[in-house]
């Protein structure tokens, strides 16, 4: 518990320090790489992916293996059916496993010590026209019955793959391709994490601006609302202007707490992003005047296609479309493998059947070669075929894609550019025209009217101003980020 609570005052305190100290676009986007979720979700993936290509190397290595059964038996085996006689041949009387009829021949006392004869010396056959033998020795059919009520198994055993046709190797490069894949998906999040990163920092950043510009414009009207309500007690204006004004403040002030819960909602997002808790109040160093110049090459579409991760994330789906199909090609390919067992049984069969452990062991070779089953191989290399070929083509279109893209966010970077240059411009024209109409103003040869519409017309030029540097800032991020140069 002490320890937890030790972790915590750490966090606590490291957040503090972070809270007191100014931090710039590269602190933001450095937190949200080493805190935020989906980048820790990104790297488990990838470990996974790490994890199962360790597992498939583990197929080129043997594979022992423990077994054991216990078998409780309630009837017992019968050899025979009924009780029968067996026939008693002298030795003499038999070569090769069979009677010796020339000994017989020879030797007309064994004839008479093996088989009944008549009285011609013939001899005797049953009514089923077999050789009656002279003696004969009873078999009882319980006496060859035999069970066991209780039958124990043990194996210890290995097996060794000698050739899979394959699918070991193509299984091999499928994991390491998968790892592959969840490195670059890793890396496209980290693209997103650092883009959406930016997109929070440079909106509250453009909300604290457009936050002071709310609060000097309604500074503006509360000195106006001062100078009309002395103009309205000389009786030199009416009540209406003043009326006017104060509507015109309620105006602002509604429009200055709007931008407070924007800025709040803004930071918390931020916070999100970069592992802080949402209520945390960050200071930040930057501000919208400071310019990152970024040069257009002209080579920015062959730097995106060989620098963008999606790039590299269709090539290795297309790899792994063909090692899958290799793999479904390997199906079609015996599977050779060597095996070795060491065995317990008991009751022991090498022993009498006693009921006592017997061992023994056994080595051998398999071989599996597949011959039909009803065209299951030939369906699943024509799906995997159909994979690798979609791969192909998506691979085209994420070049063309990426492409345009690129194209796109050139023109919208240049436009963010001129718009910031026209913005400036407008924001000189309104406030060259506001000093005008004030100084009218002062001198009554305007209205409060006239002089209302300036200012707005002031604010309006100062907020685009600062939407039109925000936009610029985002834009150098999408370029970075089009391009494959966001995170370097």
């Amino acid at each position: 518990m002490i320890r937890i609570i030790n972790i915590l005052f750490l966090i606590t305190l490291t957040i503090s320090v972070f809270a007191q100290k100014k931090l710039n676009l590269n602190d933001c986007r450095q937190l949200a790489l080493e805190k935020n979720i989906k980048i820790q979700m990104a790297e488990e993936h990838k470990r996974a992916a790490t994890s199962v290509k360790k597992f498939t190397k583990t197929q080129y290595l043997p594979n022992f293996a423990v077994n054991g059964a216990y078998m409780r038996t309630n009837k017992e085996f019968n050899l025979l059916s009924e009780n029968i006689f067996l026939p008693i041949i002298p030795a003499a009387a038999i070569k090769d496993g069979k009677l010796n009829e020339l000994a017989f021949y020879n030797n007309p006392t064994l004839l008479a010590e093996t088989f009944v004869l008549d009285g011609a010396g013939n001899i005797m056959l049953d009514k089923n026209g077999n050789e009656i033998f002279k003696n004969y020795s009873y078999l009882p059919a319980d006496e060859v019955s035999f069970g066991f009520k209780n039958i124990y198994t043990a194996n210890i055993g290995m097996i060794q793959p000698i050739y899979t046709g394959g699918k070991i190797l193509q299984l091999n490069k499928l994991a390491q391709q998968g790892e592959d894949l969840m490195q670059t998906k890793k890396q496209i999040t980290e693209h997103e994490v650092i883009y959406e990163t930016d997109e929070y920092y440079w909106k509250v950043i453009s909300l604290q601006e457009k936050l002071l510009l709310t609060q000097s414009y309604i500074n503006r009207i509360e000195r106006l609302i001062v100078d009309l309500n002395n103009y309205y007690n000389e009786g030199i204006i009416t009540n209406n202007d003043l009326l006017k004004a104060k509507v015109k403040l309620n105006e602002v002030e509604l429009k200055k707490l709007r931008v407070e819960n924007g800025l709040q909602m803004a930071r918390m997002a931020l916070n999100h992003v970069i592992g802080f808790p949402i209520d945390t109040i960050v200071n930040f160093s930057d501000s919208l005047e400071i310019n990152y110049i970024i040069p257009i090459e002209e080579n920015s579409v062959q730097l995106a296609l060989s620098e963008r991760p999606e790039i590299s994330l269709v090539n290795t789906s297309l790899e792994m479309a063909k090692s899958g199909e290799k793999l479904m090609l390997s199906r079609y390919m015996p599977n050779i493998g060597l095996t070795a067992n060491y065995m317990f049984m008991n009751p022991n069969p090498y022993n009498g059947f006693k009921e006592e452990f017997g061992a023994d062991w056994n080595v051998g070779v398999f071989i599996n070669i597949p011959l039909f089953h009803w065209g299951d191989k030939i369906h699943t290399v024509q799906a995997m075929r159909h994979e690798r070929n979609a791969a192909e083509l998506k691979s085209i279109e994420t070049e063309e894609l990426i492409t345009l893209q690129v194209k796109q966010t050139i023109y919208k970077y240049n436009e963010s550019i001129k718009r910031v240059e026209l913005s400036k411009i407008a924001l000189l024209q309104t406030e060259e025209n506001l000093k005008l109409t004030q100084d009218n103003f002062n001198e009554g040869i305007v209205r409060t009217t006239e002089l209302l519409e300036a200012q707005t017309m002031w604010q309006e030029a100062f907020s685009n101003l600062i939407d039109a540097k925000t936009e610029n800032k985002l834009c150098e991020t999408e370029l970075l980020k089009v391009t494959g140069q966001l995170n370097k």
